[in-house]
């Protein structure tokens, strides 16, 4: 007996990369598994800058937002696929958070 293979039936043993929830805060070992990462590298990439954490409580425990993990998975991707090192992915990040800033005070100004 053969199989045919249906390309427009899911399998049923497909795996969906699980969506953090927004409004929800995640540990650093949750974080690290939900974005597929070491918890070095999240650490790494706290402090080069590129994620933020949320500190909690008296003692700065650090937590992570569903922004925090989708930025980690955007920067595995940036050096896995596209070979950028940390240094190239804060400056490409600046500049984007650059042109946004001056998108909205354009938009600022085309308002008034």
């Amino acid at each position: 007996m053969s199989r045919q293979f249906a390309p427009d039936l899911q399998s049923p043993v497909a795996l969906e990369l699980f969506q953090p929830q927004p409004d929800v805060l995640y540990s650093l070992d949750v974080a690290a598994h939900l974005a597929g990462v070491s918890r070095r590298s999240i650490l790494i990439y706290c402090r080069a800058g590129l994620v933020r954490p949320v500190l909690q409580g008296p003692y700065g425990v650090m937590a992570f937002t569903e922004e925090a993990i989708v930025t980690v998975r955007r920067i595995e991707r940036l050096r896995t696929v596209h070979g950028m090192d940390l240094a190239c992915i804060k400056t490409m990040f600046d500049l984007l958070d650059e042109v946004a800033r001056l998108r909205a005070e354009l938009r600022f100004w085309r308002d008034r």
